[in-house]
This record gives structure tokens, sequence and C-alpha cells, in this order.
């Protein structure tokens, strides 16, 4: 076999094994925030992985409710998946029934495996991955793990192509690695905002780490609509605001000695 064959072979056996040649072959779906979907060309391709991390961990909350809401941006009807590191659950705490129902969740279709490890984790991702009839599967491991490297993600990537099943892994306590994701996303809570003054829907921020079909690095502050099922970009916040020092009047202030 002379070396331009050799190239040629190669090159095909690496093409199988790249899961970016075919993301976006089940479509897209949008988030709903027009300047967020223009960014990603038109939405999150779907029977693709996506990667999500929380900036600190009382970011935690705010990266679930971001990755639910991809799932049911994803496939609304669909069940949900949560394969879920016991760490987490003993860190961060129990998933809130109320909190997915508030979202839009229905309690029937949503299903949570605890796994004692990241390997345990990745296998039963897989096995869900390939499961035609879910909606999508959220793999939230905890903290930096050999076993989930780049190969562990190509894996992902082409169980999530085969079957059409958005993959969605929340990565808790870990920073960005090299990985087969289609996109990855870095999100922090931010203030709700609300005209009469009240708790208003639950918002985000949300960074584009990575994606690679096109640029990155922009953030939008996105708010849940638990009515619509989708994100809205959220409006700014206005209010009164102190003045600084320099400008306050001093007054008659009075000060009394003591002792």
């Amino acid at each position: 076999m002379n070396k331009a064959r050799q190239i040629g072979v190669l090159r095909e056996a690496l093409a199988s094994l790249d899961p970016f040649g075919e993301t976006g072959r089940h479509g897209v779906f949008t988030l709903g925030a027009g300047p967020v979907d223009d960014a990603l060309g038109g939405g999150l391709a779907r029977g693709a992985v996506h990667e999500i991390y929380p900036a600190q961990a009382f970011d935690i909350a705010a990266a679930a409710g971001f990755v639910t809401g991809i799932s049911l941006r994803a496939a609304p009807q669909a069940p949900l998946v949560w394969i879920r590191h016991r760490r987490s659950e003993m860190e961060a705490g129990a998933l809130y029934a109320q909190g997915f129902a508030e979202m839009g969740v229905a309690g029937d279709k949503l299903f949570v495996v605890h796994v004692n490890d990241v390997a345990d984790g990745l296998r039963a991702s897989l096995e869900a991955l390939r499961c035609r009839g879910l909606g999508a599967v959220i793999f939230e491991s905890w903290g930096t793990s050999k076993h989930l490297d780049l190969t562990a993600s190509r894996r992902l990537s082409l169980a999530a192509q085969e079957s059409g099943v958005t993959g969605l892994v929340l990565r808790v306590m870990s920073t960005p690695e090299p990985s087969a994701a289609a996109t990855r996303w870095q999100v922090t809570a931010a203030p709700s905002s609300d005209p009469l003054g009240m708790p208003g829907r639950a918002t985000l921020c949300v960074r584009l780490l990575r994606q690679k079909s096109g640029p990155s690095g922009s953030s939008w502050n996105l708010e849940w609509n638990h009515e619509t099922l989708g994100f809205a970009q959220a409006q700014a916040l206005s209010g009164p605001v102190a003045a600084s020092y320099r400008d306050r009047q001093i007054g008659s202030a009075r000060w009394a000695k003591t002792g």
C-alpha cells in the first residue's frame, strides 16, 4: 500500500471516530432566546453532547436549571434520565421535585439514577443515550476524573448521534478539559427581575465557552419561562442606586465621646 493510500485509510478511520463530522444530523432545537440561537447558528444540535460547568459551587442550582431547560427544549414530551454522582447528592442536596414541576417537568417523565463513581455514571449514560425513546440524558459528575476524558466523551457523542437523544454532561467542581462535546457552557446565578419587586423568574448568566461550528465567548442573562418552556433574554435591572460617598452630603453628623 503506497503512502497516499495509507493516509487516505487513516483519514477515513479518524473520520469514523470523530463525532464532529455528523453533529447536527438530527437537526437543531432553539433555546427560545433569539441572540443566543443566532450565535449558535440556529440552535443546539439534537443528538449531540453538550457540556455545562457551574462557575462556582453556589452556581450548581443555576447550572442544573439550565440543563433542565435545555432538555425540555430538546424534547418537551419525552422522558428525561438524570444520572447523578452520589457525591453531588451529599454536597449539594437532593434534586427538588417541586422545582422540576415549576420548570415544567412532569413527575412521570423524570427518572433519577444514582451512581457511586464516574465510571459507573459513564456506563449508565451510554446505555441511556442508546435508548431512542428518551428525550435527553443528563450525567452529573463531581470533580475531575481520569475516566471522563476525550475518549469517553467521543463514546457518548457517538451514542447520541446514533439514537438522536441529546446528552448533557453537568460537570460540577471541575475545570474544562478536552472533549468531543458540541458546545461547552459556563453558568452563574443572576438576580431575577420583577416590576413589582417580588421574586421573578429563574434567571442565570450563561457564557458560551466553546462551540465547534462557530464563534464563542459571548454571554447572556437568560430567564426561564415555565409557560412557554423557553428561555428569554432577561431585562436589565433598574432601580434606585445609592450615591457614591463623594457625592453624599455630610449633613449634621454628631459625634459623642465615650469612655
